[in-house]
């Protein structure tokens, strides 16, 4: 008899799987040659889960999306291990570029003695792909109010969401080869990117509730609208937020901006 090492099952000797969880029974000790073949045949072979799972989200997107709403966990990547897989390469690939690239991020443009704009630009680049990440719910919140006579909840716009970005990520890293062999500016990049992006998304929502054309063209373009006030008025929110707390905790700051600005006008 075996024992499953992660439910603690009991069962026949004979099998190499768990009947309960499906976990495969594994009795060698790791070494350099065993954590790449494992890597290899998890992330890189031919029946690769997440390679499959990218392909699918360009041809067939409602067929993970639906799958995993519906129950499906072993046929493609689940959402949330897609979306951080992604953002993890995405760091990577900012990385590469802000340490060896400096310039293809603007760095170039900021003049020697402006070292606060710079410390600002590289705190950006090195948190962009959370700070990016944030704006994910309202993005669900907007499509659950667009299509809000559909079959998805709140959750479940989350979860396209997150393949959508997921895969919008691993497209970016992708074209860090062009951008580098080009030096294309990265600001341009990130605005066709942009676009492509809800393109994608009315792609999606085409898919998955079976739209015609000019009603996936109405949605796309009604829930990018309900996007950008949404995204307005939490800005809005956030500002104030930020402004009453330096005049509450950081008065100083205020003063010395009073200060300087009265310097200038004299």
């Amino acid at each position: 008899m075996k024992t499953c090492k992660n439910c603690t099952t009991r069962y026949s000797s004979k099998f190499n799987y768990c009947p309960h969880c499906g976990a495969q029974w594994l009795d060698y000790r790791l070494t350099p040659r065993k954590i790449t073949a494992e890597f290899t045949e998890r992330y890189l072979g031919t029946e690769n889960v997440f390679i499959k799972t990218c392909v699918t989200l360009f041809r067939y997107p409602e067929d993970v999306i639906n799958g995993y709403i519906t129950g499906q966990r072993k046929k493609y990547v689940n959402v949330i291990n897609f979306f951080f897989i992604s953002l993890t390469l995405f760091g990577i690939h900012i990385f590469v570029l802000k340490n060896f690239y400096p310039e293809l991020l603007g760095f170039d443009t900021v003049s020697s003695n402006e070292k606060n704009a710079e410390e600002h630009l590289s705190y950006f680049y090195d948190y962009m792909g959370l700070l990016t990440s944030l704006f994910i719910p309202f993005y669900a919140l907007t499509g659950w109010v667009t299509f809000y006579k559909k079959s998805y909840n709140f959750v479940e716009h989350l979860v396209l969401f997150g393949y959508v970005f997921g895969l919008i990520n691993l497209i970016t890293v992708l074209l860090t080869p062009v951008i580098i062999i080009t030096s294309l500016n990265y600001f341009q990049m990130s605005s066709v990117l942009s676009i492509f992006s809800f393109i994608l998304i009315g792609w999606y929502y085409k898919r998955i509730f079976k739209l015609s054309f000019w009603k996936t063209v109405w949605k796309t373009f009604l829930m990018t609208i309900l996007y950008f006030i949404v995204q307005s008025i939490i800005t809005l929110i956030i500002g104030m937020i930020i402004i009453a707390g330096i005049v509450i905790f950081y008065p100083d700051l205020l003063e010395g901006l009073n200060i300087k600005l009265n310097g200038t006008q004299l």
